[in-house]
């Protein structure tokens, strides 16, 4: 097989990018692959332009090394290519929300065998506007929580750098809501007073595991996940319920899914709202999301490789997470 690796330098530990490349020597000497061009990003859009570029047939497989947003940019190349190229993820990144929710490797051996045994899956992806998005758009405290996180702070923290940023942000939270309309199938529509939504193609948003419970990657639909007016004090509770996917039929929560979803300020004197697509600033409302039925041919772990990979976890205590949100 011939790869094209597009890996951005800055994103996550440089552990974990040894590990990816480590991946690729070990394709490389295995015979899994006869070549992998490899391609590092500089600046934005970089890893979306090299992969736009590419022609049907010329590459087995593409590899994104990278956090949330370096997989958004191959995914918008993949889906402007055209060619429906296999994506092989290699998580570098501070959650790897889509890479998590799969259940995709982390250990080279595990990444080498998985692109070796070539299990594909075709996976739903969202646009919102004229982007594409392989798991979540999200408005409100989060989208502010993502944006205010310094690329040196998550280099640094990984995963505790959000939760550090939300911390200093509830400190000062007032949990105002702003009035929002949303459209959706079959001619639904209300308002709704909001603290924050999301938009998602997996459960797995922000570090959250079972955020939006019902996803799955090809169902032709995306889950809204609306969190309304809620007392500061059921916070806390609400984040626990939040964690274990237990909140959906809560008064807080508004809970729908959709193949297409606009959402846009209730009046003319609402709030700023911001939003954001796969950690990447969507600037701010109004908003149209549709479902791209199909669109991404994802690699992901055959069954023989799921339970080496949970056999391998429990040998060291870690946690595997199993997946079940994609129909084979």
């Amino acid at each position: 097989m011939k790869g094209l690796a597009i890996i951005n330098p800055s994103s996550g530990k440089q552990m974990v990018q040894k590990n990816a490349l480590d991946a690729i020597s070990m394709m490389l000497s295995k015979g899994v692959a006869k070549e992998i061009h490899l391609f590092y990003t500089q600046k934005k859009n970089d890893g979306k332009n090299r992969v736009a570029e590419i022609r049907k047939g010329e590459y087995d497989f593409v590899m994104a090394v990278g956090g949330d947003g370096t997989v958004n940019e191959v995914v918008n190349g993949l889906v402007n290519s055209g060619t429906k190229t296999p994506l092989v993820i290699v998580g570098a990144g501070t959650i790897n929300d889509y890479a998590t929710a799969m259940a995709i490797p982390k250990k080279p051996v595990h990444i080498c065998e998985m692109v070796k045994n070539m299990n594909t899956v075709l996976s739903d992806v969202g646009k919102i506007n004229d982007n594409y998005f392989l798991n979540v758009a999200a408005g409100g405290i989060l989208s502010e929580v993502a944006h205010n996180v310094s690329s040196d702070l998550k280099t640094s923290f990984g995963k505790m750098a959000y939760y550090f940023a939300g911390l200093k942000d509830l400190t000062s939270l007032k949990l105002d809501t702003t009035p929002l309309k949303f459209e959706l199938d079959d001619g639904i529509t209300f308002v709704e007073d909001v603290f924050c939504f999301v938009i998602a193609n997996t459960s797995s948003v922000g570090g959250f595991a079972r955020i939006t419970p019902k996803a799955k990657i090809n169902d032709g639909k995306l889950d809204l996940c609306i969190l309304k007016k809620i007392d500061p004090l059921e916070m806390l509770p609400a984040a626990l319920k939040i964690q274990t996917g237990t909140h959906i039929d809560s008064p807080w929560i508004s809970y729908y899914q959709s193949s297409n979803i606009k959402v846009s300020p209730a009046s003319d004197v609402t709030k700023s709202f911001p939003v954001d697509f796969d950690g990447e600033n969507g600037g701010i409302l109004p908003i149209c999301v549709e479902t791209c039925n199909q669109a991404i041919k994802l690699v992901v772990p055959n069954e023989n490789l799921r339970l080496v990979m949970k056999e391998t976890a429990a040998s060291e205590e870690e946690n595997f997470v199993d997946s079940v949100f994609y129909n084979k």
